[in-house]
């Protein structure tokens, strides 16, 4: 275990409850940690929301260097909460192992289906519509006819991303060339916590000839986003508004709003509403979006923005479907 911040950030205003009796929620980051600007970030913004609504003690507990945190570890955080809440399709397996013999323990995870058991509420996202839009951006806007695409590590939901960008760019531009990469092999998460390396890929892929990269790899983004800025060319940032990060720089982020749903899950326990099983955010749903793109809109050639706004639409409306495969190489 990296880190452990015991019972971080409790606050101390009373609602009438003794501090023993106040429920208690255990939070496990996904690779990197907090401080990554990403999905972590967001997520805990939405958990100190609900904390300052709902007056909870918090334990924030951060995976090993791999990205993943071990049985003996999370079992101890069990002990001490009475949610828990992760982040990460890596811990997948450790939620479905341990929360059958925990069954007075609400358990939520974020970015991957779990379905069957009856304390387990997930949530995903339809990251591949939002990478869509971003790639249908990436391709009209590129001037070299070459774009990249940068991921942490290849497991399913980040392939989704790739794929959707994928999509989306030879759906605008037919003739358009994908670089894809990804930074650590399928099992090892140290991908997502390894800027110098998003950053000497990202180089590599802009002198050959890409000039935007869009980057799926948490902490390990912010070096694809500084290599954008020393080159001159664009990065596309991911889970939060990431645009301020290299001002001019940044196309644009696609957006997973997973500060809303931390929030919502954790309300609907805090209110006696806890739904168990999947639920899937979209477009439609409001789960993803690209950013305002306010550093760069005035970059952007005229009519482009209107392209993607149609495209955008035509998700919502069903005219444009994109279906992950997993199969697919």
């Amino acid at each position: 275990m990296k880190k452990l911040l015991a019972v971080i950030l409790f606050l101390s205003f009373t609602i009438g409850t003794a501090c023993a009796e106040q429920p208690v929620v255990g939070f496990v980051t996904g690779a990197s940690g907090l401080g990554d600007l990403s999905y972590n970030d967001m997520s805990y913004g939405g958990i100190r929301k609900a904390q300052q609504e709902f007056n909870f003690k918090l334990i924030v507990m951060e995976p090993e260097k791999d990205g993943e945190s071990t049985i003996e570890d999370f079992t101890k955080l069990i002990n001490q909460s009475d949610i828990l809440i992760l982040i990460g399709a890596q811990h997948a397996k450790l939620v479905k192992t341990t929360a059958p013999k925990f069954p007075d323990k609400k358990f939520i995870i974020s970015e991957v289906p779990v379905d069957g058991l009856n304390n387990v509420s997930s949530v995903s996202f339809k990251q591949g519509e939002g990478s869509f839009l971003a790639g249908a951006l990436a391709a009209m806007c590129s001037k070299t006819g070459i774009i990249g695409y940068i991921g942490g590590t290849p497991v399913p939901q980040v392939r989704e991303f790739e794929q959707g960008y994928v999509a989306g760019a030879k759906y605008a531009v037919p003739g358009i060339e994908v670089k894809t990469a990804y930074v650590s092999p399928l099992g090892d998460f140290s991908g997502f916590n390894a800027p110098a390396k998003g950053y000497n890929m990202a180089m590599g892929q802009y002198n050959d000839g890409a000039d935007v990269i869009f980057t799926v790899a948490g902490l390990t983004g912010n070096g694809v986003i500084e290599a954008a800025r020393r080159s001159g060319k664009y990065a596309i940032g991911v889970d939060s508004d990431q645009d301020s990060l290299a001002k001019g720089f940044v196309l644009t982020s696609m957006i997973k709003k997973m500060d809303i749903t931390a929030y919502n899950e954790l309300k609907a326990i805090m209110q006696g509403k806890f739904t168990p099983g999947p639920t899937s955010y979209g477009i439609k749903e409001g789960g993803v979006s690209l950013s305002e793109m306010k550093y760069t809109r005035d970059k952007i050639p005229a009519g482009v923005l209107e392209k993607v706004e149609d495209i955008r639409k035509k998700i919502i409306n069903g005219e444009i479907k994109f279906e992950f495969r997993e199969d697919a190489q």
